[in-house]
């Protein structure tokens, strides 16, 4: 009787240890080999489409350059781009250079700008918009003797409407002298005003310039660098280049226009609006006996 029983004890051990292998099994087979797996991608929502845009129109942009004696110009370019619809970029880069011989040198490079564009109210629930403007100037100043001298100055833009200034920003102009050199990352702004659909001007000015005086001995002219590579062939330098290693792909004077729906002022205009007075009670009439 004892041995029977157990020889159902390891039986139901033997049971206990083989029954889940067939579900395992059964699992694992329960994808075939070589089914084709499908694979949905959804692509990403595209951004909504701003509920102001700027459009661009007619332009007219000139770059000066204005040599006198051994020098080197070099960039003089305009560069307008739109990366999304309710914003513009402009810049402006350039580099002059003038190496004092037996005459004075100058060099220098007069950059204008007149873009017109219109503000367009894509979303017909936005009745006011608001237009920002900022502005940068990044660049070298050098210069290597007592009488030479590198400057930029007239940096600056203005936003107009049927002849009326709107916005209007100049960055710090500078200059060195004297052996000075200077590395410049100038910053002006932001500057808002409330703005209405219609047509617009900006316009945008910039300059550089170099001088050298006369000399007997061969020296490195000073020079004015607010352009990227290769603008200002490295011939031009000196070998002591104080600013050796500087990351150029920024230089220029540059301004950044955004458009965006004014919600200051709509929220102002309702905390601004008086609430209606409570009405009074008027007086009863005393009822009065027959």
């Amino acid at each position: 009787m004892a041995r029977q029983i157990g020889n159902n004890l390891w039986l139901a051990a033997g049971l206990g240890i083989f029954l889940p292998l067939p579900l395992i099994a059964q699992e694992k087979t329960a994808v075939p080999p070589g089914t084709p797996v499908n694979i949905t991608v959804q692509p990403a929502p595209s951004p909504a489409a701003p509920p102001i845009s700027i459009v661009l129109g007619p332009r007219h942009a000139h770059v000066t350059p204005e040599r006198r004696g051994c020098t080197h110009t070099g960039g003089g370019n305009i560069d307008v781009a739109q990366p999304t619809p309710d914003v513009l970029i402009v810049t402006m880069s350039g580099a002059a250079v003038a190496y004092g011989a037996v005459r004075q040198a100058m060099a220098a490079q007069a950059f204008e700008l007149e873009q017109c564009f219109e503000l367009s109210f894509d979303n017909p629930k936005v009745k006011k918009g608001k237009l920002t403007m900022e502005g940068r100037v990044i660049g070298l100043l050098r210069s290597h003797c007592n009488k030479d001298g590198a400057e930029y100055d007239d940096a600056c833009a203005a936003v107009g409407l049927n002849g009326v200034g709107l916005l209007k920003l100049c960055v710090p102009p500078h200059s060195v002298g004297g052996k000075q050199n200077l590395s410049v990352n100038d910053h002006d702004g932001p500057y808002s005003v409330p703005v209405v659909a219609g047509k617009y001007v900006l316009r945008q000015t910039f300059h550089i310039s170099a001088y050298a005086h006369p000399t007997v001995v061969p020296t490195k002219g000073p020079s004015a660098e607010f352009a990227p590579d290769p603008a200002l062939d490295p011939l031009w330098l000196s070998y002591k280049e104080p600013f050796h290693g500087a990351i150029k792909k920024d230089f220029g004077f540059q301004i950044v226009l955004k458009v965006a729906e004014d919600t200051e002022a709509e929220s102002s205009a309702k905390e601004e609006t008086p609430s209606s007075p409570p009405r009074e009670k008027l007086p009863q009439p005393t009822p009065t006996k027959p």
